[in-house]
């Protein structure tokens, strides 16, 4: 195993509005491996052996990142669609495989606790397809060991927010309520707070507000079915 300083003076990311100031990148690869056994044999079998590979990429910056996006569950049989973003390490000693191209995005966060501090995003992508083979096949593994979907079809997005007044300012653009729910504590000699929160499906995600009077969170699971047919 490999280990190499990243440098972050030294390390860009492109995504969402040309302006974003971004506080922290996080990427990883997954073989996906399926390993194929016969009788006789402890060994799994090379010959049938298959991978289904997925990059991720989670991005961090100060709200907003960029603005709304929607969301839209799959209707007909084509990918949905994806998002750009690209990110440059500075590194030391060590080459660092493509961190670029087209993702799904899986889940978005917005986080501002106190009005006295900056409200965050939180960009959470995946990649199934679109180059994410490349780390099999220049490892030797062949092409036809490598299973990518025909399609990736995105689901019905569900989503919390803790603004009951405007669920717009935390990223969260509700197309459907269908809860809300109360959660408090406090301990002795301190203070505690209350906090109400929001539930329902969610067609669109960012643009969360920056503004210092406002304070709250929100996040959002983005459901995805690839299809290999």
């Amino acid at each position: 195993m490999a280990i190499s300083v990243v440098i972050g003076a030294g390390t860009t990311v492109v995504f969402g509005d040309q302006d974003a100031c971004f506080i922290s990148a996080n990427w990883g690869f997954n073989p996906g491996r399926t390993d194929a056994f016969c009788l006789g044999d402890f060994n799994p079998s090379a010959e049938h052996v298959l991978y289904k590979p997925t990059q991720t990429l989670s991005l961090t910056g100060y709200a907003p990142v960029r603005s709304r996006y929607d969301i839209p569950p799959s209707a007909i049989c084509e990918d949905a669609g994806t998002l750009e973003a690209s990110v440059s390490p500075a590194t030391c000693d060590i080459v660092v495989d493509d961190i670029s191209g087209d993702w799904w995005l899986q889940s978005y966060g917005y986080s501002k606790e106190t009005k006295d501090q900056p409200a965050q995003e939180t960009w959470g992508l995946i990649k199934y397809k679109g180059g994410v083979e490349d780390f099999l096949t220049s490892q030797g593994v062949a092409l036809d060991r490598i299973a990518l979907p025909s399609y990736v079809m995105r689901g019905i997005t569900m989503g919390e927010s803790t603004e009951n007044v405007n669920w717009a300012q935390t990223g969260i653009h509700f197309v459907e309520i269908f809860a809300e729910a109360q959660t408090g504590s406090v301990s002795a000699g301190g203070f505690g707070k209350v906090t109400e929160t929001t539930h329902g499906s969610v067609e669109a995600v960012g643009g969360g507000s920056s503004d210092n009077g406002f304070k709250g969170n929100g996040s959002a699971s983005i459901p995805y079915t690839p299809l290999y047919i």
